[in-house]
């Protein structure tokens, strides 16, 4: 079974200890675009989505993860419902 883009994104980010989050975000254009090259332009694409909107809306890495002293964000405790 193929697990979502979700899981994908914090098992690699899991496995590698830390990403960037210019990294996060090209690996996710990468997922949803095989063909084609990654380029500036495409990086604010998921930006909501892994930061969130406001105060209304945590992203996925304030929920799953957390950001080291270093710029890497990390894998916390959490565990995905």
């Amino acid at each position: 079974m193929e697990h979502s883009k979700t899981v994908r994104i914090l098992n690699l980010i899991g496995d590698q200890n830390g990403m960037r989050f210019s990294e996060i975000q090209k690996v996710l254009w990468e997922m949803s675009n095989p063909i084609g090259t990654f380029t500036r332009a495409q990086r604010g694409y998921w930006c909501c989505s892994l930061l969130g909107m406001g105060r209304y809306n945590r992203g996925l890495l304030y929920e799953y993860c957390v950001k080291g002293k270093d710029g890497l964000w990390r894998r916390n405790d959490r565990v995905l419902p």
